[in-house]
């Protein structure tokens, strides 16, 4: 009977004491509480997210530009929470509910898996979309992600200072915290937690879901209109991978505009050769074509040389001033052509040297400007040269197969491409990197000089391109110093080493007697580009010192004198004036430019094209310059390539509708242009591969 009773006490008295148990210790396992710790991991992506927003606005001028596009000095604060709006609903209720229901019902092995697979790739993306948003002004689609791995892998060197900032940091933390997060979660999946700690953590999810809900309610008090910067973050930079037209556009309709300005592309692809040649006339304000007789002809026959600099800005060589410390581009613009105001057509060396060889605009489409594996082809100055009895052949240092200059030179229609041996194959920064592009550079130029004396003794006429890689950014000169005044004068140094070759050139033609019968053009293919380029470049704009390059035409024959340009020209504009100096009239149809010495190129509308590299494209147009920047929906109006907030003008306003409207028609138009003219199936080049020691 007392052993009944005893375990009849003992009985009835444990669910007590468990009951005091749980209220004073540890507890039995809370699966909700298990689930939230994986939340921990997500913190990662979604403060990356958040600070992606912030820069946007903050750093890159989202709150300036939407204040100025909608006509108000500032923004108030439900208009600045009203751009939070995706964030706070995505990354702090939306996506860490998801997880927070679907991890309390997987095993922990599962959901530390589902999480990270989700979590780490997308901390890793933002922080690279950050970084691009610092280097470009835009995000990055997956070809220009592509494009900077690619470059990242072979140039190992360049990778530091992108390691050592902020994104590289917070993407190194993302790559340990993360693992680290969710192997903490998963070995206190089965741990009790104490009635305090619960408690504590439902206050804790009831005070910050009440805030941010707060938040959305407030940001629904705002009467800005909708614009792009209105996306949320984690949407738009996975959205921009694969959606490289990824800028929106907002309210201006391309389609609408091209329609309402009666040059749809539907429209275009059915007009003649003469109809297509009159709407391009007509909407860029194109000179009528006319010869003028103090310089046609005056270079017939001639050779024609073009030194070609790389990513060389006006400000690093301004022609026209007295280059003293550049001796021999000094005594070479004694009788050039000085085109003070010239300007590339797109900062990307292809595209940039297939206008200069075309006289076309370059498609302006990522498909065209990154690893373009085809150019389209042109018709009406190399290959016409190639029918006269003229040596065609561009020398380069570069022949790396995943760059596809090959094919570009194809198409514009060198008959001959010649490197060197010693040619660049990749841009691996080995520890001898630097020799070694200075080496192909100048292994590049002894086979130009060789050829060069075999054509004299021949007494061919030839037309030679000479592509230098050593102002290519890192520069291979073996110095620090990455100010914009250290660079600066790091890129003028390299232009002295330039001038250098540039006078080796000029000596040899005049030692074998053809110096007064070839035509030199010199000039810069592109200018700076990116934030370690230029650390002062104003990113996602049509920024002077990315397109204004140096230009000198030297043609001896047709001038004693220096002749300076001083209304703006462009890449487009070089074929016209190297065939009008030759004497060449007939059949040229298919030019988009103007001789440089035409007056009437001061009431032309010039564009300039950036939109797969910054997002934005713009032109200029009595003494104004226009851009209209997809990302963020903005027009701006300036007197000069040096956009800020001031210059962005309101966004329902007629000129900011005239701006989209003559952008999109122009992209439309150039399609077409291309479409139309590009019907030669050219012959593949010779290549030819040289012994380094020619010289």
């Amino acid at each position: 009977m007392s052993l009944t009773d005893s375990s009849a006490r003992q009985t009835t008295q444990a669910p007590v004491a468990s009951r005091h148990f749980s209220i004073v210790g540890v507890g039995q396992v809370n699966r909700w509480i298990s689930s939230a710790r994986f939340l921990v991991a997500w913190l990662f992506p979604a403060s990356l997210g958040f600070y992606l927003k912030w820069y946007l606005m903050v750093g890159q001028g989202g709150f300036a530009r939407e204040a100025e596009s909608i006509g108000v000095r500032s923004l108030n604060f439900y208009q600045v929470i009203s751009f939070f709006r995706g964030e706070l609903l995505y990354g702090a209720i939306l996506i860490p509910a998801a997880f927070l229901i679907l991890n309390r019902y997987l095993r922990p092995s599962w959901s530390a898996l589902l999480t990270g697979i989700f979590s780490l790739p997308l901390s890793l993306l933002l922080a690279i979309q950050i970084l691009s948003l610092k280097e470009f002004g835009r995000f990055s689609s997956l070809k220009m992600l592509l494009m900077g791995l690619s470059w990242g892998w072979h140039e190992p060197g360049s990778n530091a200072q992108y390691l050592l900032s902020a994104e590289g940091l917070a993407s190194i933390i993302s790559i340990v915290g993360i693992p680290v997060a969710l192997a903490w979660a998963v070995r206190n999946a089965g741990r009790p937690a104490s009635a305090r700690a619960a408690s504590a953590c439902k206050i804790a999810a009831e005070l910050f879901l009440f805030a941010v809900v707060a938040l959305l309610s407030l940001s629904m008090k705002s009467d800005a209109p909708q614009s792009p910067y209105h996306q949320n973050s984690f949407v738009r930079a996975v959205s921009s991978l694969w959606k490289e037209n990824a800028v929106e556009t907002g309210e201006f309709s391309g389609l609408d505009l091209q329609r309402s300005a009666g040059l749809a592309s539907a429209d275009l692809s059915g007009l003649t050769t003469a109809e297509l040649t009159a709407r391009y006339r007509q909407l860029a304000h194109v000179p009528v074509p006319e010869t003028d007789p103090r310089y046609f002809g005056k270079e017939a026959g001639a050779n024609v040389l073009f030194f070609i600099l790389e990513t060389t800005p006006e400000k690093y060589l301004p022609v026209g001033e007295d280059l003293q410390q550049f001796p021999n581009f000094n005594r070479l613009q004694e009788n050039s052509f000085v085109g003070t105001r010239h300007y590339t057509t797109f900062p990307i060396t292809r595209s940039a040297v297939f206008s200069l060889f075309s006289s076309w605009y370059p498609i302006d489409d990522p498909g065209n400007t990154f690893y373009s594996p085809t150019w389209d082809a042109t018709n009406d100055f190399l290959r016409r040269l190639n029918a006269g009895g003229y040596q065609t052949a561009v020398f380069s240092p570069l022949r790396a197969p995943g760059i596809p200059d090959a094919a570009l030179f194809d198409a514009v229609g060198f008959s001959r491409q010649v490197y060197p041996d010693s040619a660049l194959t990749s841009l691996d920064q080995s520890p001898s990197w630097q020799q070694a592009r200075v080496a192909a550079d100048l292994d590049t130029l002894h086979l130009l000089e060789s050829q060069l004396e075999q054509w004299s003794k021949q007494r061919r006429p030839f037309a030679a391109a000479f592509l230098p890689q050593i102002a290519h950014s890192p520069y291979p000169d073996g110095k620090s110093g990455n100010t914009a005044a250290e660079l600066q004068a790091r890129g003028q140094a390299i232009l002295q080493t330039e001038d250098v070759w540039l006078g080796e050139l000029t000596d040899l033609l005049r030692k074998d007697g053809q110096l007064e019968d070839t035509i030199i053009v010199v000039l810069g293919d592109h200018g700076l580009r990116a934030l370690s380029e230029n650390p002062d470049m104003r990113r996602g704009t049509i920024d002077e010192t990315a397109f204004h390059v140096p230009l000198l035409v030297y043609a001896p024959r047709a001038l004693d004198h220096t002749e300076k340009i001083s209304w703006l020209t462009s890449h487009i504009d070089l074929v016209p004036t190297i065939l009008d100096l030759l004497g060449v009239k007939d059949d040229r149809e298919s030019e988009q430019g103007t001789a440089i010495w035409n007056p009437a190129l001061a009431n032309r509308t010039t564009f300039f094209f950036a939109k797969p590299m910054f997002g934005a494209d713009g032109y200029t147009s009595q003494g104004q310059f226009f851009m209209w920047h997809y990302f963020s929906d903005t027009v701006y109006k300036r007197t000069s390539a040096e956009f800020d907030p001031s210059d962005i003008v309101p966004r329902r306003s007629s000129t900011a509708q005239d701006v989209t409207a003559e952008i999109s028609t122009m992209v439309a138009l150039e399609k077409a242009w291309h479409r139309k003219f590009s019907q030669f199936a050219p012959r593949p080049p010779e290549k030819v591969v040289a012994p380094a020691n020619v010289h």
